[in-house]
């Protein structure tokens, strides 16, 4: 007898690639799916570019744009009644949502009412976001906290396991009253074989920056929820002391030309992919990354895979994988005059930056995709088998009469 295959219904608000680390995440668990255990349905208001060639089916649900995001739809589900009917005849055994959205919101309701087992990626750490933009209104701050916490609490504490990227996200969400036992560690992984130090290119980087200059390396979307006005800070104080220093900004984002004004003398590549941004990393000198709103911080695990030590904010994601001192160094939030302290330690100091390179790649080969994902289809393996329905006395002997 066959056993039968367990059906996923993945909920994600993108699925287009190389739009983020969301869905970097989730083409790296898609192309590892096995296929003899696994059937999985998405359901998405963002498509993949090429749907028709994609390895498993999707429906594109209802949604909106907003002017300010037009690159982004927003989901509908609730004014999607085609949605029901392919969900009912796609029979789940597990749901999956990536984002507490309207999305998210359908997929746990649909869910609940259908019991079915809930999983969830925990990717956007909603609490920094609100402290971040308005931190300054103290009483709105609080309020929309309250609100955020309560929003969470209702979607994470109904879902039975949530993968969490890093130890000090785990801690935050526990304090924010999210159940302990539905918390697991779920890390990001990185294809070494494309960010590594042999991707090196001298003449390249040389071309970019000028030859015998340190090139100092950001890559990220442009948006101000990365902290570029400390990567601004930065720039210029290191400007004044040093002018052997070149900063390359790697990423597109409505920031841009803002970014290009305050840091006149940085190298803008705009966003790369694939060799493009795995040669940008090697043939660089330094990492740094001052955000303090990342839940993991894919661009420092590829950084250090790619042989560069990297100077990062105390705090979120980062924090969790930095070895400070050993791979790199952990910085004040948002204190340029500590991120210049390190910086310069690594820069001025060559030895020492070949031993915290060497370390870096060393970490970064223990972070595999394969393990990650052996993993998370395990626990998919284990929701499901916990989930299964109870046969009965009769329904045995029937079984066995059969």
């Amino acid at each position: 007898m066959h056993s039968k295959k367990i059906k996923i219904a993945f909920f994600a608000d993108v699925l287009k690639e190389n739009v983020d680390g969301v869905t970097y995440t989730l083409y790296n668990i898609i192309k590892r799916v096995p296929e003899n255990k696994f059937e999985f349905l998405f359901i998405t208001p963002y498509p993949p570019t090429d749907i028709k060639n994609f390895p498993f089916p999707v429906y594109i649900c209802r949604y909106v744009r907003f002017p300010l995001y037009q690159e982004y739809p927003f989901a509908i589900p609730n004014f999607d009644k085609n949605l029901v009917k392919r969900l009912d005849s796609f029979k789940p055994d597990i749901i999956h949502y990536t984002t507490p959205s309207l999305l998210g919101r359908f997929a746990v309701k649909y869910a609940i009412s259908n019991n079915i087992p809930l999983t969830s990626t925990y990717h956007t750490h909603f609490m920094a976001y609100i402290d971040y933009y308005f931190k300054s209104v103290p009483g709105l701050c609080a309020f929309l906290k309250m609100v955020a916490r309560k929003i969470m609490l209702w979607f994470y504490n109904k879902t039975e396991k949530i993968f969490v990227p890093t130890t000090p996200i785990i801690e935050e969400l526990i304090e924010t009253g999210i159940d302990k036992q539905r918390l697991m560690i779920w890390g990001r992984g990185i294809e070494t074989d494309i960010f590594t130090p042999s991707r090196k290119d001298s003449s390249y980087i040389d071309r970019l920056c000028g030859k015998n200059t340190k090139r100092i390396l950001f890559v990220s979307r442009l948006v101000w929820e990365k902290e570029i006005k400390t990567l601004i800070g930065i720039y210029e104080s290191l400007s004044r002391k040093r002018s052997d220093i070149k900063f390359i900004v790697t990423g597109d984002g409505p920031q841009k030309e803002i970014m290009k004004k305050k840091m006149p003398d940085a190298v803008f590549t705009d966003g790369l992919h694939n060799g493009d941004l795995s040669r940008i990393y090697a043939s660089s000198d330094l990492f740094v990354f001052p955000s303090i709103t990342e839940t993991f911080g894919n661009v420092v695990l590829e950084a250090l895979a790619s042989g560069l030590p990297v100077v990062a904010a105390a705090q979120g994601g980062p924090k969790g994988i930095i070895q400070d001192g050993r791979t790199g160094y952990l910085a004040i939030p948002k204190n340029v005059e500590d991120f210049c302290f390190k910086i310069l330690r690594i820069l001025d100091d060559p030895v020492h930056r070949d031993v915290l390179a060497r370390n870096s790649v060393e970490y970064a080969k223990s972070q595999t995709w394969d393990a990650l994902c052996e993993l998370l289809f395990k626990t998919y393996e284990n929701v499901a088998l916990m989930h299964k329905p109870v046969r009965t006395e009769s329904a045995v002997l029937e079984m066995q009469c059969i």
